[in-house]
């Protein structure tokens, strides 16, 4: 599955995401990171960061190695395509 969302709100996350780097981990983040990677998968998580994402982390072996801010993205991302799907639903009534 690839991303619905347009190039140009893409390219806005991805400079959000960026910007919300920090020295450590946030811990809350993470777990969603996580619960967006198992419930739309890593083709999706390929296609909004647009970069291959194949390489490994190094704590965590099944999952791709996500750069900083990368992890804001996906969460930020993943309300995006949700927003956009009920406000497609909403149109429709």
């Amino acid at each position: 599955m690839r991303t619905s969302l347009p190039e140009s709100t893409l390219v806005e996350l991805r400079r959000w995401g960026l910007s919300q780097t920090s020295p450590f981990v946030d811990p809350k983040v993470l777990h969603q990171c996580c619960a967006v990677l198992d419930r739309r998968g890593e083709a999706w998580a390929a296609s909004v960061l647009g970069r291959d994402i194949s390489a490994r982390s190094h704590a965590m072996r099944h999952r791709p190695a996500l750069r900083m801010g990368e992890g804001h993205i996906l969460v930020a991302a993943d309300k995006a395509e949700d927003d956009a799907v009920i406000d497609a639903l909403e149109n429709l009534l």
